[in-house]
């Protein structure tokens, strides 16, 4: 069973789109030297802001870096980055949790196409190989979902794109999530987003137990 948005189409006849397989799109490594700049200990970056999770997100997305497998058409995407805590330092084996619709706005309620989680490294940052979405009815921006979560709670937002002129007419977007996309040579697009959330204290009382089911 596929979710699809009352303005999505469904192809009947024989797909003539490329389709494209994971092997095909190779990981794009962020140079050292693109590493964001960290603060002071007394200068406060913002954080990412938060959005709804909507009606489409599922517990237990298998951990990968690519959610390009065979059978998936549209348009290759590949999205890096960095997650910081507030004060700007990079945080090691954070989760992203990514969800999205495949290029005719159908979400996998069934199986996980096009789910799937990755950790940050060591210097907080984290690598994806996706599709570009498409929209569907209500919303009017083309977006992906994604929960990210260190030693804190789940947090939950989602992420635009700069080259979906339609992006300001939905009710959900903010200047603040969009990712800048870049045209590639080969016909793929990158974009490049920096969560920022808030690392937890001893009072907000996160165990172990919690952070082993982050993605459970």
């Amino acid at each position: 069973m596929r979710a699809t948005g009352p303005g999505s189409t469904m192809t009947n006849g024989r797909d003539q789109r490329p389709k494209y397989q994971a092997r095909e799109v190779p990981q794009l490594s962020q140079p050292e030297d693109h590493l964001p700049m960290t603060t002071s200990d007394t200068e406060e970056l913002t954080l990412t802001p938060a959005q709804i999770e909507g009606p489409y997100y599922k517990v237990g997305s298998p951990k990968r870096s690519t959610l390009i497998e065979p059978g998936i058409t549209g348009t290759p995407l590949v999205l890096t980055g960095q997650v910081l805590n507030e004060r700007g330092k990079p945080i090691p084996d954070a989760v992203l949790d990514f969800w999205q619709s495949d290029d005719r706005g159908n979400y996998d309620m069934v199986g996980n196409i096009l789910r799937g989680h990755v950790l940050t490294d060591q210097h907080g940052r984290y690598s994806l190989e996706t599709i570009v979405p498409a929209c569907y009815e209500p919303r009017q921006a083309r977006h992906v979902h994604v929960k990210v979560q260190g030693v804190s709670r789940p947090y939950t937002t989602q992420l635009y794109f700069s080259d979906d002129p339609d992006r300001v007419k939905d009710n959900f977007y903010m200047k603040e999530l969009e990712v800048q996309i870049d045209d590639l040579p080969d016909g793929r697009k990158r974009g490049q987003y920096t969560f920022v959330i808030r690392q937890v204290t001893e009072k907000d009382n996160v165990t172990p137990e919690s952070l082993a089911s982050r993605v459970a």
